[in-house]
């Protein structure tokens, strides 16, 4: 086994400067052949992280304070950056020499103001030696499982608050997702029909009795604000965005209560003409040259059984689901020529782990439709990720992709730029990605200033200001894109372990199919 041995060590600051940062560091990997194969990295234990290489010569700069060309506008508690159709700061291209042989790249982000901060640097011997050093091994011989990509909701308020941006504005902000110098994101969630960022509770065909989807038509939501942000991402990315569809609820009418919530499920008898409305759907945005890469079987299927009274919701319990996929949806799909779409079971909190997908599953004709599982953030506080690792140890043939994050607090002038809901994102990316988790989608990718429009006025990584024609990067941006603008689709994650005890921050480690290691790691 080939070593590169590294060697990281603090430079004097003063302590603020010290925490709360987060680096995604590069390491230059492509000039050597073979690129080696085992790392060690050397840190302080106040987190501030440098190092050179070459045996035991310490290197002397890592998370620099280098400011990145935000345009902070300070609430108080929090920095947000702002952004018009004029200037929105953006990742600075790499070049060959960034990653010529001797360099790294770093960037940091950290709440004293730095976002996705570039520093490129020389691989150097520093007079000054690191004390109480704690050691982080990289061994790319260990691999784990293949990243599939980063996105976030396509949502009726997210499309609407996009789309009433200028026309510069607008680019700007799905540049900042889609574009080489933004997220880069892959992925789009896309409700079919309302969720609960709509302005209005809605299906396709509200009529009752219409089992054969007579009166079924997609609605302006679909034409003002999702089909634009869809073709112009994807114009933006260079490649079709993969886009997966969930429904939060069938017509009122199909469903044992006859209202859009509380306590319900989708009567038997309607098993058939639901499992004909997802064809409906697929076919009125293939109309439109829109196609889909998957689906989940619910949003959260345990909502309506569970917490039934506040949103829009229709409840599955893991038996009614196996059956419908294996007798209904799943031969459904395949007839009407979707039978490649990416199923996902599940779609909901990681807390019915293994137990809800054991049940579904367990059926051989259900197992042989489901791609995937799709998991929600909302519990991982209170849940072990072991859960995940035993899902993946009983399924390991299905991907795990996180398909909902949201911070469940209202928005408001104290709560823009907030940087402890920033950290709240990282550590839970951080616990995914170590156990086994494929991919990861943020809910609303922009909402307005009240935290909508909707009900419930929650949080997103962007706020949108249609009056001032501007848009704020939170920092739940800068944290997301630390990951999915550096580690594209068909990384694996690779072993990075402590040595002697535990680590004293977060960190994950992959390596890009272009052989270029890549390192995420977050202070406490």
């Amino acid at each position: 086994m080939d070593k590169w041995v590294i060697r990281k060590r603090s430079e004097p600051a003063a302590e603020p400067a010290l925490r709360e940062q987060q680096c995604s560091l590069y390491l230059a990997v492509p000039p050597f052949s073979p690129p080696p194969s085992y790392v060690r990295i050397r840190t302080t234990v106040k987190h501030h992280v440098a190092g050179t290489v070459k045996r035991t010569v310490p290197y002397k700069d890592f998370c620099g304070t280098q400011a990145l060309d935000c345009a902070p506008r300070d609430y108080g508690d929090g920095v947000v950056c702002v952004c018009d159709a004029r200037y929105c700061d953006k990742l600075e291209d790499i070049t060959e020499q960034d990653l010529s042989k001797g360099n790294y790249l770093l960037y940091t982000s950290s709440k004293a103001g730095d976002r996705l901060a570039k520093s490129v640097n020389v691989f150097e011997a520093s007079a000054t030696a690191p004390e109480e050093p704690v050691f982080l091994n990289l061994n790319s011989d260990v691999t784990y499982q293949e990243i599939m990509g980063f996105g976030g909701a396509l949502t009726d308020s997210t499309g609407l608050n996009i789309m009433s941006l200028s026309d510069g504005a607008r680019e700007k902000l799905l540049q900042t997702y889609f574009g080489e110098g933004g997220s880069q994101y892959l992925y789009l969630r896309v409700p079919i029909g309302a969720s609960d960022f709509s302005l209005e509770y809605y299906t396709y065909d509200d009529v009752d009795g219409d089992v054969n989807w007579n009166n079924f038509a997609l609605r302006d939501e679909d034409y003002k604000y999702k089909m634009p942000v869809i073709k112009r991402a994807s114009d933006i990315r260079g490649q079709p965005i993969k886009l997966f569809g969930a429904a939060w609820s069938a017509p009122w009418w199909m469903k044992k209560n006859g209202t859009e919530f509380g306590f319900s499920y989708l009567l038997e008898k309607y098993y058939q003409a639901w499992a004909d409305y997802y064809v409906k759907y697929f076919d009125a945005y293939k109309n439109e040259n829109i196609s889909f890469w998957g689906l989940s079987a619910q949003n959260e299927p345990t909502q309506a059984y569970n917490n039934p009274s506040w949103i829009f919701s229709m409840g599955w319990s893991a038996e009614q689901q196996r059956d419908w996929i294996a007798e209904h949806l799943g031969p459904t799909l395949q007839r009407g020529g979707y039978g490649d779409l990416e199923l996902m079971t599940l779609d909901d909190n990681r807390m019915w782990l293994p137990g809800w997908v054991e049940t579904v599953l367990e059926n051989e004709t259900t197992n042989s439709y489901v791609s995937g599982i799709g998991l929600h953030w909302y519990t991982d506080e209170s849940t072990d990720p072991i859960i995940i690792d035993q899902t993946h140890e009983l399924f390991p043939d299905k991907f795990i992709f996180y398909t909902e994050a949201c911070e469940l607090v209202q928005v408001t002038r104290d709560t823009l730029g907030d940087w402890a809901v920033g950290e709240h994102y990282g550590n839970s990316m951080f616990q995914a990605f170590n156990h086994w988790v494929n991919a990861w989608a943020d809910w609303n990718m922009a909402i307005n200033e009240d935290g909508g429009p909707s009900t419930y006025g929650y949080n997103a990584a962007i706020i949108v200001n249609a009056t001032g024609d501007e848009f704020y990067k939170q920092p739940p941006y800068y944290f997301q894109t630390h990951f999915s603008a550096f580690v594209p689709p068909g990384s694996k994650r690779i072993e990075m372990t402590v040595e002697d005890g535990e680590s004293p921050f977060m960190n994950v480690a992959f390596l890009t199919p272009e052989s270029t290691i890549v390192s995420v790691i977050m202070n406490p």
